[in-house]
């Protein structure tokens, strides 16, 4: 059964609204401000932090949401708009979340020393707010939980338990996260900047990105136009360490091959998980390279992009976020430059936009993501109509 997307939906440190979104990476400038605490630290982390829009926290009279589930209520809510959702419609959707820790703040914050963490709370707001009534699923296999919501939304479309899916992902700052990070030494001081030889980490961000996936023949029967088609799909879990990737990526590549299997010809971009880190940036660059030469490929004809550079690792909402820059990329025809590059990494196999935007040469865009404990999701988005 075919998949397409008819709604997309973003809240970023560019503002609430994918158009906010896109004109960001376009300008390819947006630089980390200082987290609003030093985490325990003896100097404060950078952070791409998103403002929580107004509206958006809870008007049903419950416990107000949490950070993370007030950026996602805005991110579904522009995507359904765009897809010409009634709630009679949402009544037999399905949603499928990514996230790593939910409603983190919840937790962390003042006078909530011991209160639990459930993940699928989030879930359960966004559920509640728009009365979405099918199948629902949480994912939480760290940063590739975005790319698996997608995927798993899909899933539940082809296997016929749901003719629409809202498929969404979200995380807001965390102290113990980045601290935690910092301690690994995982954390660039200054900005993200994944395509640069001197490279030294990721730079966390916030945000919710959604897209409304619907089967072709329920966007036809709606009347909707599809933004983009979803081409084929790959899962693999390489199970090697808790947080570093297995380093031949053989479990990546095998992702990427089966996300090629259906699709015709050498994608005519990538977006990339690429967050700054030296081996993971690495990694995934060889097997998306290795998995599209074995299907007969070139992976320098490919444009690689990295959007982490400009809007900071949103850990499960990461992988949504790609798959909505992946469809406005096929929209537009359009490649937004890489950011924060003075010298480009030699042994990247991809061509690196820099400076301005370039074509899109081939109306198909991969989208990567990788995950904590070796969790790889790849999905193949090619132009609809």
């Amino acid at each position: 059964m075919t998949v397409v997307i008819t709604g997309l939906g973003a809240v970023t440190c560019f503002g609430a609204g994918v158009d906010r979104l896109w004109d960001g990476l376009l300008r390819a400038d947006r630089l980390p401000v200082p987290a609003p605490d030093a985490c325990g630290l003896p100097e404060h982390p950078r952070l791409y932090a998103a403002a929580v829009p107004a509206g958006s926290r809870d008007e049903q009279g419950g416990d107000p949401p949490g950070r993370t589930a007030a950026l996602l209520v805005t991110a579904v809510a522009e995507a359904v708009a765009e897809a010409g959702l009634t709630r009679e419609d949402l009544s037999d959707a399905g949603l499928t979340v990514g996230t790593s820790l939910g409603d983190i703040d919840l937790a962390e914050g003042p006078g909530s020393p011991g209160r639990p963490l459930a993940t699928h709370r989030v879930a359960a707001v966004v559920a509640g707010r728009f009365g979405i009534g099918g199948p629902g699923h949480t994912l939480s296999t760290a940063c590739s939980a975005g790319t698996y919501a997608v995927s798993w939304g899909a899933e539940l479309i082809g296997t016929g338990q749901a003719d629409i899916v809202i498929a969404c992902g979200g995380d807001a700052f965390s102290r113990v996260a980045v601290g935690t990070l910092h301690r690994f030494g995982l954390l660039d001081p200054e900005c993200c900047r994944p395509f640069d030889t001197d490279r030294a980490g990721m730079v966390t961000g916030e945000g919710a990105a959604a897209v409304v996936l619907e089967s072709a023949e329920s966007a036809r029967r709606r009347g909707v136009t599809a933004q983009a088609v979803l081409a084929g799909q790959g899962w693999s879990c390489d199970a090697h360490h808790p947080m570093a990737p297995e380093p031949s990526g053989e479990q990546l590549s095998r992702s990427v091959a089966q996300a090629l299997a259906t699709t015709t010809g050498t994608p005519g971009a990538v977006v990339l998980h690429r967050a700054g880190v030296a081996l993971n940036d690495s990694v995934e660059s060889t097997a998306i390279s290795e998995a599209v030469a074995a299907a007969g490929g070139d992976a320098g004809r490919i444009a690689g992009y990295a959007p982490k550079a400009v809007m900071g690792h949103t850990a499960g909402a990461a992988g949504v976020f790609g798959c909505v820059i992946a469809a406005r990329i096929l929209r537009h025809g359009l490649v937004p430059p890489n950011a924060h590059v003075a010298t480009v990494d030699p042994a990247s196999p991809m061509a690196v936009p820099l400076n301005a935007p370039v074509a899109l040469d081939r109306p198909s865009v991969l989208v990567s993501g990788t995950g904590f404990g070796g969790n790889n999701a790849v999905l193949a988005w090619e132009a609809a109509g």
